[in-house]
Formats: structure tokens, sequence, C-alpha cells
């Protein structure tokens, strides 16, 4: 069985032509990138579509390879932003909110506490219910790992707008896993 080669090797294979690099990389990445394109937009037909752009991108793009430091990221980051594009071509634009910093440390503990015991399919779908900008605040911040600074740059919008879709989505979410799982308290 023949070592598995390094993203590295892989791109030195692509710019010489040889398709097996390309699908080499493909097959490493793809499953993950759509992923995380399919959690901001919700539709299996739309994320394939906008997978297959970020992959014709990234290999069109040869010139920019030594810039990549990781490979995963750098098609994750693609990915991401195709999808957001296709929310705002699709005039699915983000709802202005206003600069207010909520914070309640005791309540943030506990939305995390409970969080942690809340089975993950059933925060899954209960983030999937949410809509347009708090779903995608969601998605980067918990599943992408990005910063609210992060968060913000991508969206367009000010860290602390980030921040309060980000706690208010967390309450929202919290009050649904609350309810699913009958919790009085």
């Amino acid at each position: 069985m023949q070592n598995q080669l390094s993203d590295k090797d892989l791109l030195a294979m692509c710019q010489t032509g040889n398709e097996s690099g390309f699908a080499q990389l493909y097959h490493r990445y793809a499953k993950k990138i759509f992923n995380s394109i399919y959690r901001i937009l919700s539709n299996q037909e739309e994320s394939e579509d906008i997978l297959q752009e970020t992959f014709v991108d990234f290999f069109s793009r040869s010139d920019k390879w030594h810039l990549v430091l990781s490979v995963e990221a750098w098609l994750r980051r693609m990915g991401v932003n195709k999808a957001i594009s296709l929310l705002r071509k699709n005039k699915q634009y983000f709802t202005p909110v206003d600069d207010l910093e909520i914070k309640d440390d005791g309540e943030d503990e506990l939305l995390e506490k409970e969080w942690r015991e809340c089975r993950l399919t059933d925060l899954e779908n209960v983030i999937d219910q949410l809509t347009g900008v708090p779903k995608m605040v969601v998605n980067l911040y918990l599943f992408e790992n990005m910063s609210h600074d992060e968060v913000a740059e991508t969206l367009g919008m000010t860290a602390v707008a980030v921040r309060s879709q980000y706690h208010r989505a967390k309450k929202k979410i919290y009050e649904e896993l609350k309810e699913r799982y009958n919790y009085a308290g």
C-alpha cells in the first residue's frame, strides 16, 4: 500500500497535470468541505454545486498555491464564502442588528453546560432550524471554529453584532432544547 502523500506533494502533482493529484485532494477534503457548506445552505443540491465550484476555482488558481498553508482551511474558506455569496445573490440579505453588547455570564455558563449535556444530533437539528444570519453565525463560530471577529469579517458585520446574534441564537437553541427535554428548571 502506498504511503499517503502530503498536500504539498499532491499540489506538485496537480501542477504537472497529474490527474491523480487532483482526485486525491478532492477525495481527501470533499466531504468535510461539503459539510461546512451544507451547514450554511441546508440544501443538498446547492451545496453540491458550491462544492464543485470551490474545487474548480481552487484547482484553477495554481498561481496562488504557494500562499496556501493549509489546503483544507483554504478550501473551507472558499466554500463558506461561496455559500454566503449564494445566499446574498438569492436575496437572503442580513438584517442589521442593533450594536448591543449583551452579557450575562451566569446565563452563558448555564447555556454552555446544557449544550454539553444534550445529544449532538438534537443540537444539530435545532441549529438547522435556525435561519439566516443566526444560523450562519452559529455554524461559523461553533463548527468552523472561527472567532467572532473572523465571523464578522466574513459576513460583513461588526463583531458586536455577531456576538449579539450568537447570544440570541444560543438562547433560542437553549429554549428549544429545554422544551425537547421537558426541562422545567
